[in-house]
């Protein structure tokens, strides 16, 4: 559940930031049209401040017009924000599967085909595993 909370914030986080700059876009080129004889910085500097400032005014007024650049613009902000926070998250890389793809301080449980590949262990007896174990602890001994 709080895995979810948190997605949901960063859903609702991109979103905003996303909408606010759909709104600053979709909006200049008529603020543009409007200002043409007098456009400035000062000017420009005012309009996306009054954008941040109050968006839900903005956004309504472009509804209200059907301007189709916001339209789309929201649309996509909704589905990126929506992607980025519950989809793509979810794939895991490949240095996170240990399984697939050991890496020096990764640890996992061996496989019994990783460990007993045909040509590369021998079977032994117990018996004679005993005899050359003790065969090889008398040759210590004399040294």
């Amino acid at each position: 559940m709080k895995k979810f909370r948190n997605r949901l914030m960063v859903w609702m986080i991109t979103l905003l930031i996303l909408q606010l700059i759909v709104i600053n876009i979709a909006g200049l080129l008529p603020f543009i049209a409007e200002q043409k004889n007098q456009l400035s910085t000062e000017a420009f500097l005012n309009y996306i401040w009054q954008n941040i400032q109050h968006p839900i005014l903005h956004s309504t007024q472009m509804i209200q017009e059907k301007n189709p650049v916001f339209m789309l613009g929201s649309t996509s902000a909704i589905i990126l924000s929506f992607y980025m926070a519950f989809i793509s998250n979810r794939r895991k890389t490949q240095y996170e599967l240990a399984d697939k793809y050991g890496v020096h301080g990764s640890s996992r449980f061996a496989r019994p085909s990783e460990i007993f590949t045909h040509g590369e262990t021998l079977g032994v007896a117990p018996q004679q595993l005993m005899k050359d174990l003790e065969a090889s602890m008398e040759d210590h001994k004399k040294e």
